[in-house]
């Protein structure tokens, strides 16, 4: 069983949360009496940082097969 940190599924599923809570800040943010603006540009930061979780699932999993070989 991999380290927390060398699990590949636990990357991909924190990607995944990532694009979900930057979607419901682009979305739900402004309804919730936000400036659209302040909104828009934290779910675009947060939006950014799900390529590079996802990097880390391949990194990981990448690893994790390298061991095994």
């Amino acid at each position: 069983m991999p380290v927390r940190k060398q699990n590949p599924n636990r990357w991909y599923l924190v990607m995944v949360f990532c694009v979900l809570l930057s979607f419901f800040a682009f979305i739900v943010g402004p309804r919730l009496g936000y400036d659209p603006t302040d909104a828009h540009t934290i779910a675009i930061m947060i939006g950014l940082w799900a390529p590079t979780l996802g990097i880390l699932g391949v990194r990981a999993e990448l690893m994790q097969k390298n061991k095994e070989e």
